[in-house]
C-alpha cells in the first residue's frame, strides 16, 4: 500500500548549510482523526526518523508502519523504509523506497542518484530500480532539504505562500509540484520538549500535485510545525480517504560529530 511517500520527504531538515541544523532520533505515534469513506474503520501506526551528521551530508532513515482496518474486518499492513543522502552543498540526492507487504515481502520500489547539473538547480536523476530509467529534472526543482529550508525562510520572511518543485525519490515521475501555505512563525516559546523551547518553528500546509496533471485535487496533503532545528510536530497526513494525526512519542537530539 503505497501511499504518504511525500510524508518522508516533508521531514528532511532543511537547514543543512545553518548552524541550528542537528541530528535527531524521533519517533511518532500515528492515529485516526477522520474518515471519508465507507471502506475502512480505522488506521494506526507508527513512524520512526534518523538523521545522522554525515559532516559533507545528512543520512536520514525513516520507516513507516501503517494498520488500516476494513470495513469487512480484516487489516491491511504496510511498511515502508526511505533511506536517502543528501549532500550539504544540495547537489547530489540518493534515495531508496521500499515496502513490506502483508506476507512479510520486501520489494524496492524506487532507487537512485539524482544530480543537479544545471542553471537554477536543473538535473537529471538515474534510477537503478527502475534499473536504466532517466528523467530529467526542470530549473527550479529542489531536493528534500532545500524544499525545507525554502518553508523555514518563507516563514521567517512573513510570507502567506511558496510554490517551489520538489524531487524525493518516491516517484519515478520526477519532479512534483507543491503549494505551501505559511499557517504561522513563532519564535522561541515553551513546548513539551524542553530542546525545542529556545528554536523559532514555522506552521506548513503543503500540497503535493503531479506536475503535469491539471488536477486541482492533491495527491497528499500534510501540516505541521517545523522547528528550525529539522524538528517536525503537530502532524495532520492526510491521505484523501482519511485523515490520521503524528504525535512525537520520543526525541534525541545527538551531538554533531563535525569539527568546525
Amino acid at each position: 500500500m503505497k501511499i504518504g511517500l511525500a510524508l518522508f520527504a516533508l521531514l528532511l531538515p532543511g537547514l543543512a548549510w545553518a548552524a541550528g541544523i542537528t541530528g535527531q532520533d524521533a519517533l511518532y505515534t500515528l492515529n485516526l482523526s477522520k474518515l471519508r469513506t465507507h471502506d475502512i474503520t480505522g488506521a494506526t501506526g507508527q513512524m520512526s526518523f534518523k538523521i545522522v551528521d554525515g559532516c559533507t551530508g545528512w543520512g536520514t532513515t525513516q520507516h513507516m508502519t501503517l494498520i488500516v482496518r476494513n470495513v469487512d474486518g480484516t487489516l491491511s499492513q504496510s511498511m515502508t523504509n526511505y533511506v536517502t543522502w543528501e549532500s550539504k552543498n544540495g547537489k547530489r540526492f540518493t534515495f531508496s523506497v521500499s515496502e513490506r507487504d502483508n506476507g512479510g515481502k520486501s520489494k524496492i520500489d524506487d532507487e537512485g542518484t539524482a544530480i543537479h547539473t544545471g542553471q537554477n538547480d536543473a538535473g537529471i536523476v538515474h534510477y537503478t530500480v527502475p534499473a536504466g530509467k532517466v528523467v530529467y529534472l526542470p530549473p527550479g526543482t529542489l531536493f528534500p532539504m532545500a524544499h525545507t529550508e525554502a518553508m523555514l525562510a518563507a516563514g521567517r520572511e512573513g510570507k502567506k505562500f511558496i510554490a517551489p518543485l520538489l524531487f524525493d525519490g518516491t516517484t519515478t515521475a520526477g519532479a512534483q509540484a507543491t503549494f505551501v501555505g505559511i499557517l504561522a512563525h513563532h519564535g522561541p516559546e515553551k513546548t513539551t520538549w524542553p530542546v525545542l523551547n529556545d528554536i523559532p518553528s514555522t506552521n506548513v500546509d503543503i500540497a503535493f500535485f503531479p506536475r503535469t496533471n491539471k488536477d486541482e485535487i492533491p495527491d497528499f496533503r500534510t501540516r505541521i510545525r517545523y522547528f528550525e532545528n529539522g524538528v517536525g510536530t503537530g502532524m495532520v497526513l492526510d491521505f484523501g480517504d482519511f485523515e490520521m494525526t503524528g504525535k512525537l512519542t520520543k526525541l534525541g537530539i545527538p551531538p554533531s560529530p563535525c569539527k568546525g
